[in-house]
């Protein structure tokens, strides 16, 4: 139990370092003109359904997303317009992280929870072996987990009484869907990628962030075309002072732009692809059609393992 919770409150730390205001930029979505269907996938479907996908044959998939499709059909025209494919989008989303938040809600014993709400202390226990940290001998990285998550959980704490209740503790768990929480997602992501600890994060640190050369053993050191793009991305867009390193502010327009719509921008991204004679909506057959673009199977799978491992390994 303890590793599936921790493993979730660091979800965040991953995709956080990914996020962008230009979708055609995120280094989890693109990476130059290598484009991540899983990214697609789990925008479509969630983390937890698009997972389930990936366990059948591509008849299957195909199966379940035709019939997938008129409940994305709001106005039962028969066709996906970009709005519908929003509001998908937007409803998977929330379906996963409430079901995130619920299954790891139900762990908890239930003396622990006392009028709905659960203590730092009783959670630091449950999770991380004991309330106070007392006897404990701890790693600089275990320690520094558990300091993380407290600062978090005080953030998450919004009328300061030491306990979260359910909406609180889905603001813990998903940060990032929460905007009082957005600075301390800002600063969990520093921390993480400020390797020389100054407080910002250089270049040198931001590309480090995305890209190492043993993932391209192919172009013998060389830098792939797109790493020379983000480098000009830092430099044009992303350092707006042009100090030669982001700080907070800047950091916040990258990986929480306000006012930007993930949901719409994938939405717009699909329908870009899919929408094979330019009517600007979708129909079955396209949605079918590019279902390797909206849900994975065990074919897509194995196609992306091959495009990073030796076939021989798998």
């Amino acid at each position: 139990m303890k590793v599936l919770l921790i493993v979730g409150l660091l979800a965040v730390t991953a995709l956080a370092s990914h996020h962008s205001s230009d979708p055609s930029k995120d280094g989890e979505h693109f990476k130059g003109k290598e484009h991540d269907k899983k990214y697609d996938h789990e925008q479509f479907l969630g983390k937890d359904t698009a997972a389930e996908f990936d366990e059948l044959t591509p008849e299957k998939s195909k199966e379940k997303l035709a019939k997938l499709v008129p409940k994305m059909d709001a106005d039962s025209d028969g066709f996906i317009e970009e709005n519908e494919l929003k509001d998908h989008i937007n409803f998977m989303q929330k379906r996963y992280v409430n079901n995130d938040v619920e299954r790891t809600w139900k762990n908890y014993k239930a003396e622990k929870i006392v009028d709905g709400k659960i203590k730092w202390e009783d959670y630091r226990e449950m999770v991380y072996g004991s309330a106070d940290g007392a006897g404990q001998e701890l790693s600089s990285e275990y320690a520094k987990m558990i300091a993380r998550d407290e600062k978090r959980w005080a953030v998450a704490d919004y009328d300061s009484n030491g306990a979260l209740d359910r909406t609180e503790y889905g603001c813990f768990m998903h940060p990032e869907d929460c905007d009082h929480m957005r600075d301390i997602v800002v600063a969990e992501t520093v921390d993480d990628i400020d390797k020389n600890k100054d407080g910002s994060v250089d270049l040198d640190e931001y590309i480090g962030d995305m890209y190492r050369p043993e993932d391209y053993p192919e172009l013998n050191g060389k830098e792939p075309d797109w790493v020379q793009s983000e480098r000009e991305m830092f430099k044009e867009h992303r350092d707006k002072d042009g100090d030669g390193k982001l700080n907070q502010e800047e950091m916040r327009d990258w990986i929480m732009p306000v006012g930007f719509d993930h949901a719409e921008a994938e939405a717009r991204h699909l329908v870009g692809i899919a929408d094979d004679n330019k009517d600007g909506k979708l129909n079955l057959e396209e949605i079918v059609a590019h279902y390797d673009t909206f849900v994975g199977s065990q074919a897509t799978d194995y196609g992306e393992q091959l495009q990073k491992h030796d076939p021989a390994e798998l």
